[in-house]
C-alpha cells in the first residue's frame, strides 16, 4: 500500500509546494527536480511522472516539489541558485522523514542542472539520474569530487542536448575518484519531451535505479 501526502517543505523563500508517496516497505527514496520554471515546467510534469511510478515500482519513497515561483511556491525565479537551494531544503526534509536510507536525486532538463550543482551539497547520495541535460546551454562547469553513480539519458534527436557536446562534457565530468564511470543511456527517436517515447524512458529509468547493483 502506497501513502501519498501533499505538504509544505520549509524553505529560505517559505514553503514549497510537494507531494511525497510512500511505499509501506520502502528500499529507498528519491527527489525529482521539474523542468524550467520560465517554460512552464511544475511538478507535474509527465516526464518526471514517469520517474516517480518506475521508482515506486521499484519500492521508492518519492518526493516531488515545486521551485520558487511555480504553483503554490512563494517567491520567483533565481537562475538556477536559489533552486539549488530548493532541492537542498526538499533534500533535508526527506532525510528526516526517511532517516538512513539510500538517497537519489533525479532532475529533468533545467531540473538536471539544478542536481547537478546540487551534488557538492548533498551529502551521501546513491545515485543521481539526470535527464535530457543541457550540457551547452546551461551552466554543467562544476565537477563535483563527492563518490556519486552518475547516470545519464537523453534522446537521440533532442534539439536541446547536442550529442557532441553530451560526449565531451561526459569526458570531461568522468570522475577520477572511486565513484563509478558515468552510464549513459541514450533513446533512439526520443526528442527532449520524450514524445511517444515514454515507455522507452520508463525502461531506461529502470536500468538506472537498478542495474548497478546501488538498490
Amino acid at each position: 500500500m502506497t501513502t501519498s501526502t501533499e505538504l509544505r517543505i520549509p524553505a529560505s523563500i517559505g514553503e514549497l509546494e510537494a507531494r511525497f508517496r510512500e511505499p509501506e516497505a520502502a528500499a529507498a527514496a528519491i527527489v525529482m527536480c521539474h523542468p524550467h520554471p520560465q517554460y512552464g515546467g511544475n511538478m507535474h510534469d509527465a516526464v518526471i511522472g514517469t520517474v516517480e511510478r518506475v521508482a515506486h515500482e521499484h519500492g521508492f519513497a518519492t518526493l516531488k516539489f515545486n521551485f520558487r515561483g511555480v504553483g503554490a511556491s512563494p517567491g520567483r525565479f533565481d537562475n538556477g541558485v536559489g533552486e539549488v537551494d530548493d532541492l537542498l531544503a526538499a533534500l533535508t526534509w526527506l532525510r528526516a522523514r526517511m532517516h538512513a536510507m539510500p538517497v537519489w536525486l533525479a532532475g529533468y532538463s533545467f531540473g538536471s542542472n539544478i542536481v547537478w550543482r546540487a551534488i557538492e551539497r548533498a551529502g551521501e547520495l546513491a545515485g543521481v539520474v539526470l535527464i535530457a541535460p543541457p550540457v551547452g546551454m546551461m551552466d554543467f562547469s562544476a565537477r563535483p569530487t563527492a563518490a556519486v553513480a552518475v547516470n545519464i539519458i537523453a534522446g537521440n534527436i533532442d534539439s536541446f542536448v547536442d550529442g557532441a557536446d553530451l560526449q565531451r562534457w561526459i569526458d570531461a565530468a568522468t570522475p577520477t575518484t572511486s565513484a563509478p564511470p558515468i552510464a549513459v543511456d541514450i533513446i533512439d527517436g526520443a526528442d527532449h519531451f520524450f514524445s511517444g517515447a515514454y515507455e522507452n524512458l520508463a525502461h531506461a529509468v529502470e536500468r538506472a535505479l537498478t542495474q548497478r547493483g546501488l538498490v
